[in-house]
């Protein structure tokens, strides 16, 4: 229904059995790692400077209504963000800086690449797991970002919003109090995601995940 009204979609690369999987010309990467492990999955972000641009790695403000965040630092330094302090909490560029990071659920978060030169490479873990759908959001959400960048199309957020509410991962809108945010942002996710299905957007793919044989 109403899909006649959507933007094109770009052609999707077929990625479903990939392990790491490599985006944006090999700049990115994402591996998952087997279940119960330390953590879920390991993403490689390229430096964050003008050539490359933003990277489809580096996640936008938001939050999980259910499940803590972990980070761990292998390689390379990155500034955390939590909350609606413009300030990183945790700046891993300074001498002697904690290479790990939690997040409660429920709080605003991001994090980028602090470095204009080297890869930042990060486990990072939820609690608790739910690893096939962690793996089919983090497939879908970037192999569809990865596609959009190839096609120079700009993402639907119709799409996006799919995929995050079939992640219970609301957009962090910037509202005076965090607590507000929270509410109207996930009234926001819910509402567009709504409209999102009725325009005929998926929350999965087969070309990014398979069950039984994304691994």
């Amino acid at each position: 229904m109403f899909s006649f009204l959507r933007a094109t979609s770009p052609p999707r690369t077929n990625n479903a059995s990939n392990n790491p999987i490599i985006y944006e010309n090999g700049l990115s990467s994402v591996t998952f790692h087997p279940p119960n492990s330390k953590s879920i999955m390991t993403h490689r972000l390229p430096p964050n400077n003008s050539s490359n641009g933003i990277s489809i790695i580096q996640p936008p403000f938001h939050y999980h209504i259910h499940q803590a965040e972990y980070f761990n630092i292998r390689s390379g330094t990155g500034n955390f963000y939590r909350g609606l302090d413009p300030k990183p909490f945790i700046l891993s560029s300074e001498p002697g800086a904690k290479k790990t990071a939690s997040i409660p659920a429920g709080q605003y978060h991001r994090f980028e690449n602090a470095s204009e030169t080297e890869d930042l490479v990060l486990d990072i873990h939820l609690t608790p797991e739910s690893y096939e759908d962690e793996m089919k959001f983090f497939r879908n959400f970037f192999g569809y970002l990865d596609d959009c960048k190839k096609s120079k199309v700009e993402p639907s957020l119709f799409q996006l919003l799919v995929f995050l509410y079939a992640a219970d991962t609301p957009l962090a809108l910037p509202l005076p109090t965090e607590w507000l945010g929270r509410w109207v942002s996930r009234v926001f996710l819910i509402v567009v995601a709504f409209w999102g299905r009725l325009l005929g957007y998926q929350e999965s793919y087969a070309e990014y995940y398979e069950e039984g044989k994304s691994k």
